[in-house]
C-alpha cells in the first residue's frame, strides 16, 4: 500500500533548482471508469464543491457531499497531483509531481497549467496563496517557489541556507494572527513572521518528519508527524511540545469541526479526534486499514476522506 512518502521518491535525482521553463505536455489526464477507486492524495472545499486529486492527473468531482463523483472536464496533465489550495469558491490551485503548477477558475472543473515541466525532477507537496497575491509552493528537498503576483508567474526562492534548507517541505498553513508555517522533515516547522519574506527552522521535541500542519481557531496550532507523534505549540508556532498517541499511524491530514475538535487522519486506517485545545486525543482505526490521505469535515459527526483507494465518507464515534 502507498502513501505519501511513496511519492516523494521521484525527487530523489532533485540536486538544484534550474531555471523555470516552460511545461513540457504529457498530455491530458484520461477519463477512466475506476478513478473514483483510484489513488487520492488530497481533497478540499471550494463552496459547495468537494475537489479530490490524485495519481494521472485524476481530479474528481462531488455536488453532493461525496455520495457521487466525476472526473473534471479538462486536466492538462497526467502527473501525480500531490496537493490542493482552494482560494475562493471558484478559484483552486493544485501541485504536484514534475514541479507542476495548475490553476482552476471555475471551482475544479477545468485547469491550466501555470508552471512546471512534466518530465522535471520537482515533487511540489504543498501550495498557498493569500488574497493579496504572496503565494508560495513547497515540496521535496527544500523546493520551493514564490509568487506576487496572485500565481500569475513563479519563481525559485529558497527558504533557508544549508543542510535544513534542503529538508522536504510537506505542508503550509497561516496561523490567525498571521504567521506562515511549514511542516518539514527532521522534526522542524519553518516559521516566517513577516509573510515570506524570511525564515526561520524551529526545532520540534519530535526528531522525525512532519506531514500535516493545523493551526487552530483559538491559536493551538498541531503538526503531525509519523506512527502517532503530534506536536503541539500555544504560541504562534514558537515553541513546540510533543504528545504520542498509542497505535495510531503517521499523520497525513488534519481539519478543524465546526464544534472546535480537530480530527486527524493517516496511514494505516488511522483517525484521531482532539478535543476543544488539542488537549486529549482519542484513537480510532477503521477496519479496512485505508490510507487516509486527506480530510474535510462535513459536519460534527461526518468526514469526507480522500485514501489510496478514492474517497469515501466516514462517520465519526461518540
Amino acid at each position: 500500500m502507498m502513501h505519501r512518502r511513496r511519492f516523494l521518491a521521484a525527487a530523489l535525482a532533485f540536486a538544484a533548482l534550474p531555471g523555470r521553463a516552460a511545461f513540457s505536455v504529457d498530455g491530458p489526464a484520461r477519463v477512466r471508469p475506476g478513478a473514483a477507486k483510484g489513488a487520492l492524495l488530497d481533497v478540499a472545499l471550494a463552496g459547495g464543491r468537494l475537489v479530490a486529486a490524485g495519481e494521472r492527473g485524476h481530479v474528481l468531482l462531488s455536488d453532493d457531499r461525496g455520495k457521487s463523483w466525476r472526473q473534471a472536464t479538462e486536466v492538462p496533465t497526467r502527473t501525480t497531483l500531490t496537493a490542493l489550495h482552494v482560494a475562493d469558491a471558484m478559484t483552486l490551485w493544485a501541485v504536484g509531481h514534475g514541479g507542476v503548477i495548475l490553476r482552476s477558475t471555475d471551482a475544479g472543473d477545468r485547469w491550466q497549467v501555470v508552471d512546471g515541466k512534466a518530465d522535471g525532477p520537482d515533487v511540489l507537496l504543498a501550495i498557498r496563496i493569500e488574497p493579496d497575491g504572496r503565494g508560495l509552493a513547497v515540496g521535496g528537498f527544500g523546493v520551493a517557489l514564490a509568487t506576487r503576483n496572485g500565481g500569475k508567474t513563479w519563481k525559485a526562492a529558497p527558504l533557508l541556507p544549508g543542510e535544513v534548507g534542503e529538508k522536504h517541505l510537506n505542508r503550509i498553513a497561516v496561523t490567525p494572527v498571521g504567521t506562515w508555517l511549514i511542516a518539514a522533515e527532521g522534526g522542524h516547522v519553518l516559521r516566517s513572521a513577516d509573510r515570506g519574506d524570511t525564515w526561520t527552522a524551529v526545532k520540534t521535541p519530535y526528531a522525525g518528519s512532519l506531514w500535516s500542519l493545523l493551526p487552530l481557531a483559538d491559536g493551538t496550532v498541531l503538526a503531525g508527524g509519523m506512527r502517532g507523534n503530534v506536536v503541539r505549540s500555544r504560541d504562534d508556532g514558537k515553541s513546540w511540545t510533543q504528545h504520542a498517541i498509542a497505535e495510531a499511524g503517521s499523520f497525513t491530514a488534519m481539519a478543524e469541526l465546526p464544534d472546535r475538535r480537530a480530527v486527524l487522519v493517516g496511514v494505516d486506517g488511522t483517525l484521531v479526534t482532539a478535543a476543544a485545545g488539542a488537549e486529549s486525543f482519542a484513537f480510532r482505526r477503521l477496519d479496512d486499514r485505508a490510507t487516509l490521505t486527506g480530510v474535510v469535515p462535513l459536519s460534527t459527526r461526518e468526514l469526507l476522506v480522500s485514501s489510496m483507494n478514492g474517497p469515501r465518507v466516514v462517520t465519526m464515534e461518540g
